[in-house]
């Protein structure tokens, strides 16, 4: 009955240091992997969000009448460019998650 515990004891130490050492191999087969980065072209931009906004047409000849005309066709051409500007962010913003 002796020798039976003997070899189980020997048995046992033999499995945990086979246990033990599996783990270790893994980490250490894995240190030699090299990493390559391939460059990756940037997606452009449309070219609806980047071309110039447009400016209201300012007549030479012009009354206090005209201006809120004016006004509104130039609040409309900056509210279109913040829409482009808006667009290029969310873009710019999807590009760096």
């Amino acid at each position: 009955m002796s020798k039976l515990r003997l070899l189980s004891k020997q048995h046992s130490k033999t499995m945990s240091a086979l246990i033990l050492l599996f783990p270790m191999m893994l980490l250490v087969s894995c240190g030699a992997t090299k990493e390559k980065l391939i460059p990756v072209q940037p997606v452009p931009l449309p070219p609806h969000l980047t071309a110039d906004c447009e400016q209201p047409d300012i007549p030479e000849k012009m009354d206090w009448k005209d201006m809120p005309q004016l006004l509104v066709d130039a609040m409309n051409s900056i509210a279109k460019c913040n829409l482009d500007k808006k667009a290029i962010r969310e873009i710019e913003a999807e590009r760096a998650r």
